[in-house]
């Protein structure tokens, strides 16, 4: 027989109510509730045999033996319950007979009678004649026969049968009706209802056997409603995957796993939908069998919602991002296109010319470049008009397109006169390109209007040193083709040596309007700052450390480009005090008011001598205006100025003098704030103020161990690598860490050459571009680090 721990509660209350209810049908057999089947059948058979001795007295007395021997065999037909009957004289001698009466008949003749076999007497007159003897049929044994005789029994097996069903399904409707949390004591009942969070106990079926007060608040029902409920039957709306049979309770049971953070939503009637974050673990019995869930219910709809905001947030930031990348890539096409021709222009051939350069000269691979300009191109606006000169530019553009290949680089290099750089191509092979060009160019046909080319070809194998000389001596053989009559091709190779060229004719292939006039050059910045170091450490140091925080202040706010422009203004924005007399340059005590006004003059000294010492309007305004109050000029005021003035301010406030002791931080920062909208910009004051909150020197690098000669190499770079930071050309971040590299090991500079050898090595690892640029960003902050070592003064 199973244990009972493998039975559930409703059968065994089952079994126990049909016991109970057999037991008092038997107890009641036991009190005479129930009539005495015995008895009572006796007395009927005994009437019945004294019926049939009255019928057959008369017929005995006349022994009419065969009549009565026909009425036996009816009695026998007719009456199934009679097994035998037979008819007995007083003196036992056997009259008649049925069923072979006599051979089965045990009793005497005269013995009375039982249940089964009994004898009732017949007279003759007053006198007895003989005994009818009736034998009735037994049951053999047979469980139905024995039932029969005993009722009571009977009844108890029919209770017992239909008990068992009416009691079990009784029990499972009432059941479900019961309050479980009546007999769940008060103190873990208080203690449930103190979460903050929903909890649900639920049966195998899905039904509610108990609900805290937090899901009921949750659900605007009280308890007494919940239980017995199905949990199907609550305002659950379709998950994710629009299916509301997937839930995590349904899952518990069916998997006896637990579910985690599953989101499920419920309507309501105030905020439309209540989301939450549902947990749920299996309730199992003592042999280990599922008997509900323990399901939790979190409220996250503001979470959620923030999270949808944010999701819609990040889509549309990304819809934004892609937008930007193409206007981006928009504008560096703008950028870097001719608009009229559809080639490269001046500034972007130059950048990739020098990088094809570089990859050739160092694999030792061939390189060809030509010259070509449309013969008569004046006499075609002169004649013709500007929009026909327009559209000759343009086929012309089209046609060194079409007949270039992807690695090849065409440029409209100014005016009427293109430019075409070859990798992998040999002199002679660059000399028939050229030749096929010219002729598709003479080939088109224009209204009222010829088109020829002059071109002019050189290679790397004619040892020019720069790409710079590679393109003079190409439009030297430019020039000798026109010379010599025009529209043909003419290589360097072919040129005289003693050829004498008009320099007004060559100079195209300088520089230009696209160059950068405002370079600054690094060696003059280093002489001054060297010879302000000299003259005074102290302020060498002070500009050193303004212009570090000038650039902390100015990244993310000026390109990369300006931040280096202004950099170079804050290290030289006191190099007027070389021209102050050391008696008022080095006194340790405060200055006088003469002396003031002769340290003053080192404001105008330092202008005129910056800007005679470079040509970058930039710089020279960014120094001479910083130090404008804001309150007079403003926004109008250069960015730079501003940026200048208050890190200047700081680093005067927080640096002990001989003559006083330096500001705390949170003094200077007071007076920052005090002199905002007056003598400062005020949202650079709080950016100031932000920028030195957060700031950090992420770096572990010592300046002292670079030599001046390794930085002054060094610092040459820092703009460049500054500008192609600006533009985000990885190809020319690679090509100049790949100098840095070079120099810092050259130089001893470990840590730079480190820093720049992973660089390319990030680069090769396919990295994102955010990656490559904090790297480059570490890079130039070394790079400017490396720069104290210029204001090391000398040993004497």
């Amino acid at each position: 027989m199973p244990s009972s721990r493998f039975i559930s509660p409703v059968v065994r209350i089952v079994f126990g109510l049909v016991a109970l209810t057999v037991s008092m049908v038997l107890m009641g057999s036991i009190f005479g509730l129930f009539p005495d089947r015995t008895a009572e059948v006796t007395r009927t058979r005994q009437h019945y045999c004294e019926s049939l001795a009255m019928t057959f007295s008369a017929l005995a007395n006349r022994a009419d033996s065969e009549t009565m021997h026909r009425s036996f065999d009816s009695v026998l037909e007719r009456n199934s319950d009679v097994e035998t009957i037979g008819l007995r004289k007083s003196n036992g001698q056997q009259i008649v007979e049925a069923g072979d009466h006599f051979a089965k008949w045990s009793l005497g003749g005269a013995e009375g009678s039982t249940k089964h076999e009994i004898s009732t007497p017949i007279y003759g007159g007053e006198d007895l004649w003989g005994t009818l003897e009736v034998r009735f049929k037994r049951n053999n044994g047979t469980l139905i026969g024995w039932l029969k005789s005993h009722p009571e029994f009977l009844m108890a097996g029919f209770v017992a049968f239909v008990g068992c069903f009416a009691y079990y399904f009784y029990l499972r409707v009432v059941l479900r009706h019961l309050n479980p949390s009546k007999v769940i004591p008060s103190r873990v009942r208080e203690a449930l209802d103190t979460l903050a969070e929903g909890l649900l106990v639920l049966d195998k079926n899905e039904r509610i056997v108990l609900a805290n007060r937090a899901f009921q608040q949750a659900i605007d029902a009280n308890l007494e409603e919940l239980i017995g409920k199905n949990v199907k039957t609550l305002p659950f709306v379709k998950n994710d995957s629009g299916d509301t049979d997937e839930t995590p309770w349904r899952e518990t049971l069916q998997s006896g796993e637990k579910i985690r953070g599953k989101i499920l939503s419920m309507a309501n009637e105030d905020d439309g939908e209540t989301t939450y974050s549902v947990s749920c673990a299996p309730i199992l019995d003592e042999s280990g069998k599922r008997r509900g869930v323990l399901a939790s219910f979190e409220d996250v709809t503001q979470l959620e919602r923030k999270k949808n905001e944010l999701k819609e947030m990040v889509f549309q930031l990304d819809a934004s991002t892609k937008e930007i990348k193409r206007q981006n890539s928009e504008l560096e096409r703008l950028a870097t296109t001719d608009p009229l021709t559809g080639c490269d222009n001046r500034r972007s051939f130059l950048q990739k010319f020098e990088l094809t350069w570089n990859a050739c000269s160092r694999y030792s691979q061939p390189l060809s470049a030509f010259m070509v300009d449309i013969d008569h191109f004046k006499s075609v606006n002169d004649n013709h008009g500007h929009a026909m000169g327009d559209e000759v530019l343009k086929v012309v553009g089209q046609t060194l397109r079409d007949a270039s290949r992807d690695a090849d680089i065409v440029c409209r290099f100014g005016g009427e006169e293109f430019a075409v750089v070859l990798p992998h191509t040999t002199l002679e092979q660059a000399g028939k390109v050229g030749e096929k060009i010219r002729q598709a160019i003479a080939a088109i046909e224009f209204e009222q209007l010829t088109v020829t080319t002059s071109i002019g070809v050189s290679a790397l194998c004619q040892s020019p040193g720069t790409p710079q000389d590679l393109l003079e001596q190409a439009d030297k053989c430019l020039y000798f083709a026109k010379r010599n009559g025009r529209n043909r091709v003419v290589c360097f190779d072919q040129v005289p040596e003693d050829l004498e060229v008009d320099e007004s004719l060559v100079s195209r292939t300088g520089d230009g309007g696209d160059s950068n006039s405002n370079e600054i050059p690094f060696h003059a910045v280093t002489a001054l700052i060297s010879a302000l170091a000299y003259r005074d450490q102290e302020t060498a140091n002070h500009c050193r450390r303004v212009a570090d925080v000038c650039v902390a202040v100015a990244e993310g706010l000026l390109p990369m480009r300006d931040c280096y422009t202004l950099e170079i203004a804050a290290l030289l924005h006191d190099i007027g005090k070389i021209g102050i007399p050391d008696a008022i340059l080095l006194k340790p005590q405060a200055l006088s008011d003469e002396e003031w006004a002769v340290m003053k003059a080192h404001e105008r000294i330092g202008v005129e001598l910056i800007r005679t010492s470079f040509a970058c309007e930039e710089l020279s305004e960014i120094v001479e205006h910083f130090r404008i109050p804001f309150a007079q000029d403003g926004p109008r005021l250069p960015i730079g100025s501003r940026i200048l003035a208050i890190v200047d301010a700081w680093d005067s406030m927080t640096s002990d003098k001989t003559y006083r002791k330096g500001m705390s931080a949170r003094e200077a920062r007071e007076e920052l704030r005090r002199c905002a909208g007056e003598q400062f910009d005020p949202e650079l004051v709080e950016r100031l103020i932000t920028t030195l909150n957060v700031r950090k020197s992420a770096i572990d690098f010592d300046p002292e161990l670079i030599s001046k000669h390794a930085a002054l190499n060094i610092g040459m770079q820092i703009e460049r690598l500054s500008a192609a930071l600006d533009k985000r050309d990885i190809h020319g971040i690679v090509a100049i860490a790949g100098r840095l590299k070079d120099t810092a090991e050259k130089h001893g500079a470990a840590q730079i050459a480190e820093k720049a050898g992973f660089i390319s090595i990030v680069t090769k690892q396919n990295s994102t571009l955010y990656d490559i640029l904090q790297n480059t960003n570490e890079l130039l902050d070394m790079c400017r680090l490396s720069q104290r070592s210029l204001l090391v003064p000398p040993a004497h």
